[in-house]
């Protein structure tokens, strides 16, 4: 039996200071990664739902729009949106694509409004419109990662949205 214990590390006569202290930094590391975990598993992750598309501008050379998302905050303390990135998709066409880092709070087990500004060209535009009067509406799917800072740190997950934009919902608000 001594030889499997000298074998992982098992010292006869250890000195009682480094056992405490191995012992101690030992407990530390499993304490700490346990936490890590078991915050990361006792965090929910927001859910995002697209709620409505409102056209702020339109030109010869494109326009802008803002994309109003449904952000649900499940968990039981307030956490901060510090980053979101967006895809918009009218049909199968990518309309815009981009990025919003100012800070948003999102209030505890509450349904939080997050407007997203949103540019797009001639281009884009002209597609989408062909296909709304085709077909008497746009699907559109906004998607994208959210980034939350939570009382265990900094955590980033994918979100997306679908909906359907008809002609009479063209009209700005």
């Amino acid at each position: 039996m001594r030889a499997t214990l000298l074998a992982v590390g098992y010292n006869p006569s250890p000195n009682p200071m480094r056992t405490q202290s191995f012992y101690f930094i030992a407990a530390a590391v499993i304490t700490a990664s346990g936490c890590g975990g078991f915050a990361r598993q006792a965090f929910r992750t927001p859910t995002v739902e697209l709620r409505d598309v409102r056209l702020k501008s339109l030109g010869l050379e494109g326009g802008s729009v803002d994309l109003i998302l449904n952000v649900n905050n499940p968990n039981e303390y307030r956490i901060d949106v510090t980053r979101l990135t967006y895809t918009l998709i009218a049909d199968t066409s990518q309309i815009a694509t981009g990025f919003v880092t100012k800070r948003v709070t999102l209030e505890s087990k509450a349904m939080n409004d997050v407007s997203l500004p949103v540019s797009f060209g001639i281009k884009e535009l002209m597609g989408a419109a062909e296909t709304l009067l085709r077909k008497g509406g746009v699907d559109y799917t906004v998607r994208g990662e959210v980034t939350v800072d939570s009382p265990f740190g900094s955590i980033t997950k994918p979100y997306e949205g679908r909906a359907r934009l008809d002609n009479g919902v063209l009209i700005p608000r």
